[in-house]
């Protein structure tokens, strides 16, 4: 006579395999989970650049992108108006990836309504973002860049690492060099 189902020992074989598969996974998970918040936050910063520059254009006036503690804002550069913004940072609370800025403590950059980058941000003639590198906070591995062509305006995101970032480098996915 066949009896159906499990019996104690393979259920427990099955239970100890299971959790082997979740032990070696798991180290891979967090640095996928890692480099998917560095990519959100980087397509998002990019993204909010290309939105001000088109507001810009379309309004045919100066509008200022700005970094946040919890992500960026669109403002407008006449009376400092807010027209978009975008919380990257609760999209990824739990481990926020680092955002480094160039020059160090830039927090802006304006569109001109030609869609330009200033070369200084009006009214105090502030440094504007030049390039600004998300790195992740846990066990990720892969640092990505928002670089800015001043004043050209073209935003592009770009990989910092030195493996494609260098003197003379013609890789398309580089920053522009030095990082």
């Amino acid at each position: 006579m066949r009896r159906n189902g499990f019996t104690l020992v393979e259920l427990m074989v099955g239970l100890v395999i299971v959790a082997i598969v979740l032990m070696l996974a798991a180290p891979h998970y967090a640095a996928f989970m890692d480099n998917s918040r560095v990519r959100n936050a980087t397509e998002s910063f990019a993204n909010g650049m290309r939105q001000a520059q088109l507001a810009a254009v379309r309004r045919n006036e100066p509008v200022k992108f700005m970094l946040t503690s919890s992500g960026w804002e669109i403002r407008d550069a006449a009376n400092n108006g807010l027209l978009d913004a975008e919380p990257v940072h609760e999209l990824s609370a739990a481990k926020p990836p680092a955002v480094v800025t160039e020059p160090a403590g830039a927090v802006e950059v304006t569109f001109t309504g030609l869609g330009r980058a200033l070369a200084k941000n009006p009214p105090n003639d502030t440094n504007p973002i030049v390039r600004t590198k998300v790195s992740p906070t846990g066990a990720g591995t892969r640092s990505l860049g928002v670089a800015i062509s001043v004043p050209g305006g073209n935003v592009r995101v770009c990989d910092p690492s030195p493996k494609f970032t260098y003197a003379g480098s013609t890789d398309p996915i580089a920053c522009p060099y030095p990082w």
